[in-house]
């Protein structure tokens, strides 16, 4: 079978959307080189401005594969204004059956060994922002983990509620505990002594002073449990 490739060399208008390429464009390999970038805008509010699809059932070729030789800037950019929907909406239509196990909505691979690349980095840029950094919601009502943008960190909380520690933890239905750790627990002294605040979930303060463990209970009374 013969493949053909064409190189569009022109302008064009097609319903709401326009592009617009420099003629200056040349063959290169399986590539075409264009001197000046090809530029898309879209009207219309109902149609997107581009639509990829790809129409085969099986192979690994892909709708969109994107690459850079530029080591000193980023492979893509996106950028978006919304008020109530993700800059990148990602959507994993899978199966009921759960046959597709080995499937993820997302997937990071660093291909280099010893890389020191990090596999995720968020920064705001212009200052601190007031929405959470991170929220991962599977459990109908619960934030099964958020990271506010205070920092605080809440694992099996109520939705939308607010940690009520820089950690905060729930045990949640079929869970032994809380949390579990397989090796040693340090506590470090304390600077101020605990206030056991929120005093309605009751319960107590453990804490360290000058090397001594302490309790602080419910009423206040602080009790030493072990010396330095």
């Amino acid at each position: 079978m013969t493949v053909g490739r064409r190189i569009f060399l022109g302008a064009f208008t097609a319903g709401a959307v326009t592009v617009a390429v420099a003629p200056d464009a040349a063959a290169d390999g399986e590539y075409t080189e264009y001197t000046a970038p090809a530029q898309f805008y879209g009207t219309s509010t109902t149609a997107h401005t581009v639509t990829i699809n790809h129409k085969a059932t099986s192979g690994s070729a892909v709708a969109l594969n994107v690459t850079s030789d530029n080591p000193e800037t980023s492979a893509m950019y996106l950028t978006g204004v919304e008020s109530g929907r993700g800059t990148l909406k990602i959507a994993h239509v899978g199966y009921a059956d759960g046959s597709d196990a080995n499937a993820s909505a997302l997937s990071i691979d660093l291909q280099t060994s010893g890389t020191a690349s990090q596999g995720i980095y968020l920064t705001a840029t212009n200052g601190a922002t007031k929405g959470a950094l991170l929220v991962l919601r599977n459990n109908d009502g619960l934030d099964d983990l958020v990271v506010k943008g205070t920092g605080r960190i809440g694992v099996g909380i109520d939705r939308g509620a607010t940690p009520q520690s820089q950690l905060h933890v729930v045990q949640r239905g079929g869970a032994a505990s809380a949390i579990l750790a397989e090796g040693a627990v340090r506590l470090a002294d304390v600077t101020t002594e605990p206030t056991n605040a929120p005093a309605a979930a009751g319960g107590g303060s453990l804490y360290a002073r000058d090397g001594k463990l302490f309790w602080k209970g419910s009423a206040g009374t602080v009790t030493q449990l072990a010396s330095a």
